[in-house]
């Protein structure tokens, strides 16, 4: 009997590449159309109605949500709604039919727990989130507000790496799409008998606890800030709610994460990400900073075991290094 349909979903940051190598990889799959999803915002050049994106009026997004007939939707940029159609999803399962997507990582959750079954999710990104402002400075156009807002929405994004099958490393473009072709073929081959061999995420969540250029470290690890938690794959506690239940257990006194947060998100972002993919494991280590309590009574006594070392002697990417001694 033939296997019933499955949806692969490319998740990821704006400027990572997930178009570019959606295209690539329907070059090597004939039965591999592109979900059309709903979307209030204008097509662009090259784009057809119907083929990448459903192109309604706000008046008609809310209708089809009034309808549920939305798996989900979300505001993406600025006042953009997207949507997943409800039909078109369960008829290509029913009809044993593929799918591809590109979805945000709210919606690519929410798609996941209504078919976990039928869902391969596959995190697209390049190696540094800097390289993505490069990439969207170059679509043109791209206003400040708009720059940092996307780049902002990018560190949210990162978050949910952990939580895909997959992550595909977008530095060059063939090599990714080679990668992406793998993966599509053997989730493919093996559907029908076991779950595809998928890759180990490990994220690793990491506190600055900072003052005066120093941060506060354990004594027997003087060269580099120290590992709090580790996020396990498909867990749902978000990074920063894992970190601060560790910080609450090891350190006698509140220390809070100071990250940014956003109005249309229910968890804060880290303030910077960095990846390491040594085959065949992908490993993220998400940075926080973190907040003293007033009086901060650790910057006169660190509490056993613990030892303040300038931000100089540490083991740290030139960014994060930046970031606390701007």
């Amino acid at each position: 009997m033939p296997r019933e349909g499955r949806l692969f979903i490319l998740v990821g940051p704006s400027g990572a590449g997930k178009n570019t190598l959606m295209k690539r990889v329907q070059q090597h799959f004939d039965d591999l159309p592109q979900l059309a999803t709903m979307t209030t915002r204008a097509i662009r050049k090259g784009e057809q109605n119907g083929r990448e994106h459903w192109f309604v009026t706000h008046d008609e997004f809310r209708q089809l949500i009034a309808d549920d007939a939305l798996i989900e939707y979300q505001q993406v940029h600025m006042n953009d709604l997207y949507g997943t159609p409800r039909s078109t999803v369960e008829t290509a399962i029913r009809d044993h039919h593929d799918l591809i997507a590109d979805i945000e990582f709210l919606g690519a959750g929410k798609i996941y727990t209504a078919y976990p079954d039928h869902s391969v999710l596959i995190f697209v990104t390049p190696s540094r989130l800097d390289i993505l402002v490069e990439r969207i400075k170059q679509r043109g156009d791209i206003s400040p507000d708009v720059l940092n807002n996307r780049f902002r929405r990018a560190q949210f994004e990162m978050t949910f790496a952990p939580q895909c099958h997959y992550v595909v490393i977008n530095d060059d473009l063939d090599t990714a799409a080679d990668h992406l072709r793998q993966i599509i073929a053997h989730e493919r081959d093996q559907y029908a008998e076991q779950p595809a061999a998928r890759h180990t995420i490990h994220g690793t969540v990491t506190a600055l606890i900072e003052h005066q250029e120093n941060v506060l470290i354990q004594a027997n690890t003087p060269d580099r800030v120290p590992t709090f938690a580790i996020a396990d794959q498909n867990q749902a506690t978000p990074p920063h709610e894992a970190l601060q239940q560790h910080l609450a257990r090891v350190l006698p006194h509140p220390v809070t994460i100071g990250a940014f947060s956003d109005s249309r998100f229910d968890f804060v972002a880290p303030d910077y990400v960095t990846i390491d993919s040594p085959p065949p494991d992908v490993g993220l280590t998400f940075y926080y900073r973190c907040v003293l309590p007033e009086p901060a009574a650790l910057t006169t006594q660190p509490p056993p075991g613990w030892i303040w070392q300038p931000v100089a002697a540490l083991n740290l990417p030139a960014a994060v290094r930046q970031l606390i001694s701007p």
